[in-house]
């Protein structure tokens, strides 16, 4: 090893060895001098082995008596003690060092030391991270299993085994025992569930089932579950996380009730005000009544379409269809096309009574009233802004009113304040034609 040789603590071939690793490595004799000296310790010092070798300690470490590295070192040659420590490194600023010093009786000892920096950084980042995920596992009180398949065997954190009602660390910890606390017919169909998945190719599953935990209650889960294959493609593990949604199915529950409710209040209130018209109007015409009946039916259709979106949004093609129902063709003559909107509620009703408006009109003088006409209601989306057309072809002659009737007047005016927007009749010879434009919330603009 350079121009010395190791003074018998170790053959040419150790020397070679020494060289090879990456790790700082010297040898110190009994007399405190430098007797080896890897490479790595040459780039670690800055300096080379010639001129290394042969230097006292002191020489390259002085007035360094107090420090918990000579005190180690002296430890270890005058006790045959060895031992380590971790440190900032006093050659190299910024870099921290594990230092290894190991007895080597009339020989002296040997000093190791490896650069751990890096290494320190990483399990800092990951140590990080888990704290992390545990405050964000622990706060929304998220349970995560893994499932290694071929034996059964399945880990749980300790939210995972407090959602299925178990002190920490009680869980058994076999696939067994998590399907015995699955009621039989959810178990079925989260099973069903995942091997249609894994059959399918999909890398994963999301799924809802009821638990009994061990004091008899029953709680709803819900779960998502990540597959992990060998490289034959067989599944091995399933990893996945469950969350106790309990208090959030009572809550629809309990919403579905308020929502049915207020639908059969509803209706109930619509029947009475239809009595009510009924008797008002019994010496009015008929085709007066029959208009604020059919207005009433178009405002109840509105509502059912809404139930069934509990009162958050209604589909617009939807809302066009259960307002046209009772006066459509069924052969074609009323077509639509728009993209899929969802359109919030007042928004939503007051379209379905604009729309019925319209096909009540087109089938007493418009489009409707004979065999070669037709609508055609056309929407787009853009800029936040609907754009309605329901446009009549083929029917009879138009020809411009002198005075608006009630109907124009509420599109024109009710129905545009309604919406927020704009709303244009035109009486065009070859067919009415209305042009609506009203704002999106937001969400439906995104779509």
């Amino acid at each position: 090893m350079g121009g010395k040789k190791p003074h018998g603590v170790a053959d040419a071939r150790l020397a070679a060895v020494l060289d090879s690793i990456g790790d700082v490595y010297y040898v110190l004799d009994r007399d405190w001098r430098m007797v080896m000296f890897n490479t790595a310790a040459e780039a670690f010092f800055g300096l080379s082995r010639d001129r290394m070798l042969g230097l006292s300690l002191w020489e390259v470490y002085p007035n360094q008596d107090g420090s918990p590295f000579i005190a180690l070192l002296k430890q270890a040659m005058d006790e045959g003690v060895g031992g380590q420590m971790t440190a900032p490194s006093r050659l190299r600023p910024g870099r921290v060092v594990t230092l290894k010093v190991t007895p080597l009786g009339d020989h002296g000892i040997g000093v190791a030391a490896e650069d751990v920096t890096d290494r320190l950084a990483r399990e800092r980042a990951i140590a990080e991270s888990k704290e992390r995920l545990d405050l964000a596992v622990g706060a929304h009180a998220i349970g995560i299993f893994d499932w290694h398949l071929s034996s059964g065997r399945t880990v749980w954190t300790g939210e995972m085994e407090e959602i299925f009602g178990l002190e920490r660390g009680a869980f058994e910890g076999h696939t067994d025992h998590f399907r015995r606390r699955v009621l039989a017919d959810d178990l079925a169909r989260i099973e069903a569930e995942t091997a249609a998945a894994v059959a399918s190719g999909q890398g994963r599953v999301s799924y809802e089932f009821r638990i009994r935990r061990e004091d008899g209650a029953v709680r709803w889960i819900e779960g998502a579950a990540r597959f992990v294959f060998d490289p034959d493609g067989e599944l091995v593990r399933v990893v996945g996380t469950n969350v106790d949604i309990t208090d959030r199915k009572a809550a629809e529950t309990h919403q579905r009730l308020l929502i049915n409710e207020l639908n059969h209040r509803v209706k109930n209130t619509l029947a009475i005000v239809q009595a009510v018209a009924f008797q008002s109007f019994r010496g009015a015409p008929r085709p007066s009544r029959d208009a604020f009946e059919g207005r009433l039916a178009a405002l109840s259709a509105a509502h059912d379409v809404l139930t069934r979106q509990k009162w958050e949004a209604g589909e617009i093609g939807q809302i066009i269809a259960v307002a046209t129902a009772p006066h459509h063709p069924g052969d074609g003559r009323l077509a639509m096309e728009g993209p899929a909107l969802a359109l919030e509620p007042k928004t939503a009703v007051a379209l379905g009574l604009a729309v019925h408006e319209l096909a009540t009109n087109a089938v007493k003088y418009g489009a409707l009233s004979t065999a070669d006409g037709r609508v055609d209601v056309r929407w787009t989306a853009d800029d936040g802004v609907l754009r309605l057309t329901w446009r009549e072809t083929g029917g009879p002659l138009v020809k411009r009113p002198r005075q608006k009737g009630f109907g124009v007047r509420m599109l024109e005016q009710g129905l545009a304040s309604e919406l927020g927007g704009a709303v244009r009749v035109e009486f065009q010879p070859e067919g009415l034609v209305c042009a609506m434009e009203a704002p999106l919330a937001r969400s439906a603009a995104d779509q």
